[in-house]
C-alpha cells in the first residue's frame, strides 16, 4: 500500500518543475526529463497471510519471536494457537482441527506424510523450524486436491531459491543444541543440513526422577535438502528427514524395566516445472515409521512392535482455471502385537501385516462467474486393495468465494474418505498408537462438511478480522476399547478389541488479527462441540471426545522494541478436558474393583497458561548476528491438571488426586548466531 503523503508531495515537486513560473528562473530549463522515479512506502504484511482456498500459510521466521519451549521454536506448538485448532496438554501429542481427532490430519514435509511426529513424550514435535520457510496449514479438505483424510493438513514448506552465499544458525539450549547451514555448491545448486541433539539426562536427570522410578529420555533428528535449478522451467529437490526418541523407565517397586524407542524416516525427490501459465509437482518418496516398546519383568519380558512404511509416487498440474493429479501409494502396515520372552505359557501373537494399495485421481476447475465472485468444483476418486478386499469412492467437493481485496466470503462443501485408522491405549505422550488399514474387517471412514468462512481487512490492512463456521459428521469410526494387557490374552484378536461408531463436530470460531506495526499479534475464541457414539452399550448416546474442549481463548502478542530488543507473549484458556468418572470402589477377594459412572461426563479443570520470551540480538565484526532468549513456560506456576487417579484410604472411601505436570513453571534461555 502506497504512503499517499510521499506521493503527494512528489507529484507537487514535478508539477513546480514543469510550471511556466519556474521555467523563468532560468530559461534554459525549458523541460525536464525523469529517467525513473522511485517511491518508498510501508508494505503492510503479516506473517500469517490466507490462501483461496481457506489454507493458513505461517511465516516461519516470525515463530522464533515467540516464547520458546526449552529454547525450541516449534512450529506444531505454535499452530495451536491458531483458531480452529485445540491447544493440548503437556505430554499430549498431536493437533485437533475442528474436533477431528489427530488421525484425520496429515502431517507432511513438502507434501510428504509423516507419522506420529512428537518429540520428548509429545512436548515437542520432530520439525526444527531453522530448516524450513513456512508452514501451511488447512483445517479442512476444502478441494479435491485435499489428501484422503477426514480432518486437515499441516504441511511444513522448503523454499526451492538458489543463495548466492554461505549462511545458517547455531541454537545452543538447556535440552538440545541445534544448527543449520545452507550453502551454494554450484551455480544452480543449494544443500542445506539441520541437525537437533538433546541431552535431557546431563541436566535434568534429577527432575526426571521420583522416588525409585527414573526416566531416561534422549532423541535427535536431522534434515538434509538439495536443490538444484536445470533451467529456467525446471528445477529438483531433494528432500532427508531422520528422527529417533530413545526413551527407558524403570520402576524399583515391581522392577519392571521399560524402554520405548521410536521415530520416522523419509526421503523424496520432488521435480517442479513451471512454463507460461502452467506449472507441475511431480514427487518419489519413501517414508517410514517405526515403535518398539518393550517391558521387562524379572520372569518374562513383552515387545509391542508396530510399524508403517509407505512407498508413494504422486502428480499435480496447475494450469489457469484447472488443477489435476494422481497419487499412488503402497502401505505395508504392522499392527502393534505381542512379542514375548518367559515361564508364562502364553501363545505370542503376531498380528497379520496389512499390505494395501490406495490410489488417488483428482481434478479442480475455477470458473469466474464476475470480477469478484468464483465457483470452484471438484471430485476426487479413490481406490483401496487390502489382501482380497477392495474399496472405491468418489468424493465431490464445491466451493463459492467473493473476493473484492477487503472482504472475503467462501462457502466450502467436500465429501472425503481415509483408509487409514490410528488406534490405542492413550495419546499421552508416549506411542501407544498404531495405525491399521481398512480391509476385510474395517470399512473406510468417511465425513461430510461444510464450512463458511469470512475475512475483511479494516484500517486500510493495519488488521484483519476472521471468522469460520464449521460442520462435519463423522462415518465408520474405530477406538480400542480394551488395555495394553489384553494383548496378554491366548485368543485375542484386534478386531474383536475395536469399536465402531459415528461422529460429529461443529463450531465456530473468531480472530483479531493486528497484521503491521511494532505491536503485532492477534487474540482468537473458538467454540467446538465435538461428539462421538459408538455401538458398546454404554457408549451408544452421543459422549464428548476425549479431547473436546468447547471454549477456548487464543492471545499470541510480538512487540519489536528498538534495534536489539523484542518481546513474545502467548496465552491460553481452555476448557477441560472430559475423563469418564468413578462411582463406586471397592475390594473383593483382594481386587480392586472400580464402578464408573457415564463414559467422559465429568471435565478437569480449565487449562490455564501464559508464556513470555525476550530476544536480545546484536552484531559482531562482519554484520553476524547473535542473539539470545529467555522464555518461561507457564510463567503463572499454574497447577494444570492431566489426568486424575483414584486414591483409596483406610476407611473405604476414595478420592481423585490430579496429576500435574513435573514443573509448574519451567524456565529457559537459549543463544544463538547467524552466520
Amino acid at each position: 500500500m502506497g504512503n499517499n503523503a510521499e506521493i503527494c508531495l512528489l507529484t507537487f515537486l514535478i508539477s513546480v518543475l514543469s510550471s511556466p513560473a519556474f521555467a523563468q528562473e532560468d530559461e534554459r530549463a525549458e523541460s525536464f526529463h525523469l529517467d525513473s522515479v522511485t517511491v518508498k512506502a510501508k508494505r503492510y504484511s503479516s506473517p500469517l497471510r490466507t490462501t483461496a482456498e481457506g489454507g493458513i500459510v505461517w511465516d516461519v521466521a516470525n515463530m522464533r519471536m515467540l516464547p520458546q519451549i526449552l529454547g525450541n521454536a516449534d512450529p506444531v506448538h505454535y499452530a495451536q494457537m491458531l483458531p480452529g485448532i485445540q491447544t493440548n496438554s503437556e505430554y499430549r501429542s498431536g493437533i485437533n482441527l475442528e474436533g477431528c481427532d489427530n488421525q484425520h490430519n496429515q502431517v507432511s514435509i513438502n507434501g510428504v506424510p509423516l507419522y506420529n511426529v512428537n518429540h520428548l513424550l509429545g512436548f515437542f514435535s520432530t520439525f526444527n523450524s531453522t530448516h524450513f520457510q513456512s508452514m501451511m496449514l488447512y483445517k479442512g479438505g476444502t478441494s479435491a486436491v485435499s489428501p484422503n483424510r477426514l480432518g486437515g493438513s499441516l504441511d511444513m514448506m522448503m523454499s526451492t531459491e538458489i543463495i548466492d552465499t554461505v549462511n545458517g544458525s547455531v541454537s545452543l539450549g538447556l535440552i538440545a543444541s541445534q544448527g543449520t547451514v545452507k550453502m551454494p555448491i554450484a551455480k544452480n545448486t543449494e544443500i542445506s543440513l539441520s541437525l537437533r541433539k538433546s541431552y535431557v539426562n546431563l541436566l535434568y536427570g534429577k527432575w526426571l526422577k521420583a522416588d525409585d522410578q527414573q526416566l531416561k529420555y534422549a532423541f535427535y533428528d536431522a534434515n538434509f535438502s538439495l536443490v538444484h535449478r536445470l533451467n529456467s522451467e525446471n528445477s529438483f529437490l531433494l528432500d532427508y528427514y531422520g528422527g529417533n526418541d530413545n526413551g527407558g523407565f524403570f520402576e524399583g517397586h515391581y522392577l519392571a524395566d521399560m524402554k520405548v524407542k521410536w521415530g520416522n524416516q523419509m526421503g523424496a525427490l520432488h521435480w517442479f516445472h513451471e512454463k507460461g501459465e502452467a506449472n507441475s509437482t511431480t514427487s518419489v518418496y519413501l517414508t517410514t515409521y517405526r515403535n518398539r516398546l518393550s517391558i521387562g519383568l524379572p520372569d518374562m519380558s513383552f515387545r509391542l512392535p508396530s510399524a508403517v512404511t509407505d512407498f508413494g509416487l504422486s502428480h499435480a498440474m496447475k494450469r489457469k482455471h484447472l488443477k489435476t493429479g494422481f497419487e499412488i501409494i503402497w502401505h505395508n502396515i504392522q499392527p502393534q502385537s505381542l512379542l514375548y520372552q518367559g515361564s508364562l505359557n502364553l501363545t505370542e501373537e503376531t498380528t497379520r501385516k496389512m499390505k494395501s494399495f490406495e490410489t488417488s485421481l483428482y481434478a479442480d476447475y475455477e470458473i469466474p462467474l464476475s470480477e469478484n465472485v468464483k465457483v470452484t468444483g471438484g471430485l476426487r476418486g479413490s481406490t483401496l486393495t487390502c489382501h482380497h478386499s477392495s474399496y472405491g469412492a468418489v468424493n465431490p467437493s464445491l466451493s463459492v468465494a467473493y473476493d473484492n481485496r477487503k472482504t472475503t466470503v467462501a462457502l466450502f462443501y467436500a465429501m472425503r474418505h481415509q483408509y487409514l485408522f490410528q488406534v490405542g491405549f492413550s495419546d499421552f505422550g508416549l506411542p501407544t498408537e498404531f495405525w491399521m488399514s481398512a480391509g476385510e474387517n474395517f470399512k473406510p471412514q468417511y465425513a461430510h462438511q461444510l464450512t463458511l468462512s469470512a475475512n475483511r481487512q479494516l484500517f486500510n490492512g493495519k488488521f484483519r478480522l476472521a471468522a469460520d463456521v464449521f460442520y462435519r459428521r463423522l462415518y465408520r469410526q474405530l477406538a480400542y476399547k480394551g488395555s495394553i494387557l489384553d494383548f496378554a490374552n491366548t485368543v485375542f484378536d484386534i478386531s474383536q478389541s475395536m469399536m465402531h461408531g459415528y461422529g460429529r463436530n461443529y463450531g465456530f470460531s473468531l480472530m483479531l488479527n493486528k497484521c503491521t506495526g511494532t505491536l503485532t499479534g492477534w487474540v482468537s475464541y473458538t467454540f467446538t462441540n465435538a461428539r462421538r457414539s459408538f455401538d458398546e452399550t454404554e457408549r451408544q448416546t452421543y459422549y464428548p471426545a476425549s479431547h473436546e474442549r468447547p471454549h477456548e481463548i487464543n492471545g499470541v502478542v510480538a512487540y519489536n522494541i528498538g534495534k536489539h530488543w523484542s518481546l513474545g507473549a502467548t496465552i491460553v484458556y481452555a476448557s477441560g478436558t472430559p475423563f469418564t468418572p468413578a462411582e463406586s470402589v471397592y475390594l473383593l477377594n483382594n481386587n480392586l474393583i472400580i464402578n464408573y459412572g457415564e463414559y467422559n461426563s465429568a471435565r478437569l479443570h480449565p487449562y490455564i497458561r501464559m508464556d513470555l520470551s525476550a530476544n536480545y540480538k546484536w552484531n559482531i565484526k562482519g554484520g553476524r548476528e547473535q542473539g539470545m532468549n529467555l522464555s518461561v513456560y507457564n510463567i503463572a506456576c499454574r497447577d494444570n491438571e492431566l489426568f486424575y487417579y483414584l486414591q483409596t484410604r483406610d476407611s473405604g472411601t476414595f478420592v481423585y488426586r490430579p496429576v500435574t505436570f513435573v514443573m509448574n513453571m519451567l524456565p529457559s534461555v537459549s543463544y544463538y548466531f547467524k552466520f
